[in-house]
C-alpha cells in the first residue's frame, strides 16, 4: 500500500516540476477537457464492459516537439455502479497535426454501492491522435506491467484546447 502514496508524490512532483520549468522559459502551457469512452478488451473475449468519462490534461512544453502532460482520467459505467480514476502522467511528442506518447497511470477504483476502494498496481498508458488548432483527436491503450498486453483498456476521445 505504500506504492500508492509515492507513485501520486511522484507524478505530481514531475508535474509541478515541468510546470515550472515551463513558466521560468516561458513555454506554452494548455489545458484540455476531454470527453471519452474506455472498454476492457482481451483477446478472446472482445470488447466489453464500456464506460464514459471526462479526462482533464495539462500540455507543458518541455522542448519544442515534446510535452509532458499529467492527466486524471475519470470514468463510470452506464449503471452509475462506480467511479474509475486514473491519474496518470505521459510524454508526449507532437508534429505537424499529430501526436504520440507513453506514460505511467494508476487505476483506482471507488464503487459506490457500498463506499469501497481499490487501488491497482500502475500501468502502461500509450497514446496517438490528431492535434488540430483547438480539437484533439486520441486513441489509447492502458495495460498492465505484470500481464502487458493480455487485460487491456482501450478508449477513444474528442477534447478541446483552452
Amino acid at each position: 500500500m505504500k506504492k500508492v502514496p509515492l507513485a501520486v508524490l511522484v507524478m505530481g512532483l514531475a508535474a509541478g516540476i515541468g510546470t515550472g520549468q515551463a513558466f521560468a522559459q516561458e513555454k506554452k502551457v494548455e489545458f484540455s477537457l476531454n470527453l471519452s469512452v474506455l472498454s476492457s478488451f482481451s483477446g478472446e473475449y472482445g470488447f466489453e464492459n464500456i464506460g464514459l468519462g471526462l479526462i482533464p490534461q495539462l500540455d507543458i512544453r518541455l522542448a519544442k516537439r515534446f510535452m509532458i502532460s499529467p492527466e486524471i482520467m475519470i470514468f463510470t459505467d452506464f449503471e452509475f455502479g462506480g467511479v474509475y480514476i486514473f491519474p496518470g502522467l505521459l510524454l508526449n511528442y507532437a508534429g505537424k497535426g499529430i501526436f504520440a506518447g507513453a506514460g505511467i497511470t494508476l487505476p483506482m477504483a471507488i464503487n459506490l454501492g457500498w463506499w469501497g476502494a481499490e487501488v491497482d498496481p500502475p500501468g502502461l498508458k500509450v497514446n496517438i491522435g490528431y492535434r488540430g488548432k483547438r480539437i484533439n483527436l486520441t486513441a489509447y491503450l492502458i495495460t498492465t506491467f505484470q500481464d502487458m498486453f493480455a487485460d487491456n483498456l482501450i478508449g477513444a476521445g474528442i477534447g478541446y484546447r483552452f
